[in-house]
């Protein structure tokens, strides 16, 4: 049976295939990002398939917001069944500014980053649960990262972040298993984004992704990552977990 789905960070690369992964299994897709550029174009695309999408502006800080598009959803199709908190990133993207040394952040760039990042999926968790809780089942689905199994240099408040939601889902899992209600983390792996390759075709750090990489190769779509989702949502009895979906060894 198809499905009711909130993608939060539809706008981004890895968002915008999940998206589209849960439109093209012929689910009802309701798109949210901070930065409404790509939604009207996303939504098309998907209406134009097997499932249908809507669109709505949000920020996922924000719990008045995320709630907002929660009950949009439930007004379009009076259900909901997954949400798929996607929206994230690194305070290199986040920013526009690149990385740099821990002691160099500030506070700003801690809340940039850890706001967006688990707060992020607090406030999704907060304005989703109730609803599954109260239907009895539903999957909560989160964009992980390795990194916050890991950690990397110049990377500290990301991995900051993915570990506490790491340390979020599974707290989350606890109380919300006995509704019958799953939540899991999914870790993507390295993808590379077209915009990531230098005016030679070649990837920043692709070297060394390689062989950290057990296959000695990397991703360099969203499609697996997108397919994963959507098989998770159709799985019954997996709560709890956190899935890496790559060949680097993390733990």
């Amino acid at each position: 049976m198809e499905k009711a789905v909130i993608v939060t960070g539809a706008g981004g690369f890895i968002g915008s295939a999940v998206a589209l992964a849960f439109g093209a299994a012929g689910d009802k897709v309701m798109l949210t990002d901070l930065n409404p550029a790509r939604l009207p174009e996303l939504a098309g695309t998907i209406n134009r398939g097997p499932g249908q999408a809507i669109f709505s502006t949000a920020d996922v800080r924000e719990y008045r917001e995320i709630k907002r598009v929660v009950d949009e959803t439930l007004q379009k199709w009076q259900r909901l069944d997954v949400m798929a908190a996607v929206a994230g990133g690194g305070y290199a993207r986040l920013s526009g500014k690149k990385d740099k040394p821990l002691l160099d952040y500030t506070d700003e760039d801690w809340d940039l980053v850890v706001d967006t990042n688990l707060k992020g999926v607090f406030e999704s968790i907060r304005a989703s649960a109730p609803v599954l809780v109260g239907q009895k089942h539903g999957h909560i689905i989160i964009m992980g990262s390795g990194t916050g199994l890991k950690g990397e240099a110049k990377r500290a408040l990301y991995a900051a972040a993915k570990s506490g939601v790491n340390g979020l889902m599974k707290a989350a899992a606890r109380e919300l298993g006995e509704h019958n209600v799953q939540i899991n983390v999914v870790n993507p792996g390295r993808t590379l984004r077209p915009g990531d390759a230098d005016e030679k075709g070649v990837f920043a750090d692709e070297s060394r992704l390689v062989q950290e990489n057990v296959l000695r190769r990397i991703h360099h779509d969203a499609s697996q990552t997108a397919s994963f989702f959507v098989h998770l949502s159709r799985m019954n009895d997996v709560s709890g977990q956190i899935f890496n979906l790559d060949s680097r060894i993390l733990m």
